[in-house]
């Protein structure tokens, strides 16, 4: 009876002094990724002007994001991106060429659910937000033909502030009690147009032609376009929780 009463007052002491384990419900994370911009331009010529190609643009991005958890499983989340992109380089006759590249920021928010599976946890994000103005770029050259008389050109066109979205789903691969790493496959798709941007074209003389976009069928600019950006990115992402 005494060794009962001795064990049981041992093990009540120990739980009343056995801290409770650490629930973190706040994280940051920073991720890499690459993939392709699919891209609403016209083919490019190729192979000298033989073939027609499309643009095939890809490239990286970068960013940041934190959140918390409000429920089990079921986070808010911000996320600050940087995206770019740039196009094969199309060959057209007499030596002409052309390659199209363009680079946006893009803050979005949204919530994120997580389920444990094996050491770590399936996630989806899904989040609304907003692509800030940017600029997308054309650099060419034209007219050589192999005997001079060549020349490059650089033509710039400026896009507004964009609404959409963006979604991504992958797997967090826990490193310890804070830190994971993430790989996932993020979709976005922002709207914008140029309507009141410019269209500046330098060429290799410095020489600069800046026309305006505008709505005014009377006006002297060139007509405005909408533009729909939209990304597929492989996404690789280091967490920490606190």
């Amino acid at each position: 009876m005494k060794v009962t009463l001795v064990m049981f007052a041992l093990a009540t002491t120990t739980a009343a002094y056995a801290e409770p384990a650490p629930v973190h419900k706040g994280f940051v994370e920073g991720g890499a990724g690459w993939g392709y911009a699919m891209s609403n331009v016209q083919f490019l010529e190729v192979n000298n002007g033989t073939l027609l190609a499309p643009p095939h643009a890809s490239g990286f991005e970068l960013d940041v994001a934190g959140g918390y958890e409000l429920v089990p499983g079921i986070s808010i989340i911000g996320d600050l991106q940087h995206a770019s992109a740039t196009s094969i380089q199309g060959s057209g006759g007499n030596g002409a060429t052309v390659q199209y590249s363009s680079s946006y920021n893009s803050l979005t928010v949204g919530v994120r659910t997580a389920h444990a599976v094996g050491s770590g946890e399936l996630y989806a994000d899904f989040a609304i937000g907003a692509a800030f103005p940017f600029d997308t770029h054309a650099d060419g050259t034209f007219g050589g033909g192999g005997g001079g008389g060549g020349g490059t050109a650089h033509l710039t066109v400026g896009y507004n502030s964009g609404f959409g979205g963006r979604g991504e789903m992958g797997y967090h691969f826990t490193l310890n009690d804070r830190m994971y790493l993430g790989a996932g496959l993020r979709l976005e798709a922002f709207s914008t147009d140029n309507v009141g941007r410019t269209r500046v074209r330098v060429d290799q003389n410095g020489q600069t032609t800046t026309e305006t976009y505008t709505t005014d069928p009377t006006g002297q600019g060139p007509t405005p376009s909408a533009l729909s950006v939209q990304d597929l990115r492989l996404r690789i992402s280091f967490g920490y929780r606190f």
